[in-house]
């Protein structure tokens, strides 16, 4: 800002609120900041950075407050649709790409794995007359393929081995560089796969270890996420004791995240 470069120290300024939201910041603390940049960024007209800026903000917002039906791409969320066509209309592939990316996060996180894996192939469209992908260092990988994993848990009709394959390939790379960022994302997608395809001791361990590395690196929406995976194995095995405790404990972090949306609708779903 010193120097007058404002485009430059805008898009600083948006690096570091998304990469405050990949590392499990506090929500409550984000959205004041999102909205505090935001505003600066209107100010000197800075419209990349804050559309980039707005899509942030949207799913933020989601997981802070409790909605009928929360998703990024649908619903009566007419900010966000300007945006998407805005970005269309300019053919901005990376403000599509965010959106898509961050748009699979939230339908993840809320159980809408239809359209996670929707917005999966959209993106995919994208990326292909793009340079090189958004990886968000094994961010988008990871939900991927839990979002593959969560298809694959409802039907057994559901062809999700190649794609495993290829996603656990990447993270096991991404795990080696940067090990406190993906050792806890790699457990996750090991624990899923293990339970899907019938190794319950391995898949308890690998939850178990998940869990552990989150924790350890700080990454709480995730140890939220691996909480409520556990959770789901044990009672899809018809341990409700064990499901309840880990249930608990998922909507005990997501609480702790800031995401009353998520821990609401946590505690709706649970069917018991």
């Amino acid at each position: 800002m010193q120097t007058g470069n404002i485009e430059n120290a805008m898009l600083n300024a948006y690096n570091y609120l998304v990469n405050s939201f990949i590392c499990g910041r506090n929500l409550v603390e984000l959205e004041r900041e999102l909205e505090s940049f935001g505003k600066t960024m209107m100010d000197y007209k800075q419209m990349g950075a804050h559309g980039l800026v707005c899509n942030i903000k949207r799913l933020v917002s989601n997981l802070l407050v409790s909605n009928d039906r929360p998703s990024l791409l649908e619903g009566q969320k007419s900010e966000q649709k300007y945006l998407l066509e805005r970005a269309m209309k300019e053919n901005d592939t990376m403000l599509i790409c965010k959106i898509y990316i961050f748009g699979i996060i939230e339908a993840y996180i809320f159980g809408e794995y239809e359209l996670a894996a929707d917005m999966i192939r959209k993106k995919e469209e994208v990326e292909g007359q793009m340079s090189r992908p958004c990886l968000y260092y094994g961010l988008t990988d990871f939900y991927d393929g839990l979002v593959f994993l969560a298809l694959a848990h409802k039907s057994s009709e559901f062809e999700w081995t190649s794609e495993i394959r290829d996603i656990m390939a990447k993270m096991e790379k991404f795990a080696s560089i940067g090990k406190s960022n993906n050792e806890h994302k790699l457990r996750l997608l090991e624990a899923e796969m293990k339970s899907r395809i019938g190794e319950e001791g391995n898949a308890i361990e690998q939850y178990k270890l998940a869990i552990a590395a989150s924790e350890k690196n700080g990454f709480i929406h995730e140890q939220a996420i691996a909480n409520e995976r556990a959770a789901d194995f044990f009672l899809r095995n018809g341990n409700k004791s064990k499901a309840s405790r880990y249930y608990g404990e998922a909507n005990n972090l997501y609480l702790r995240w800031g995401a009353q949306g998520k821990a609401d609708e946590l505690c709706k779903s649970i069917p018991f």
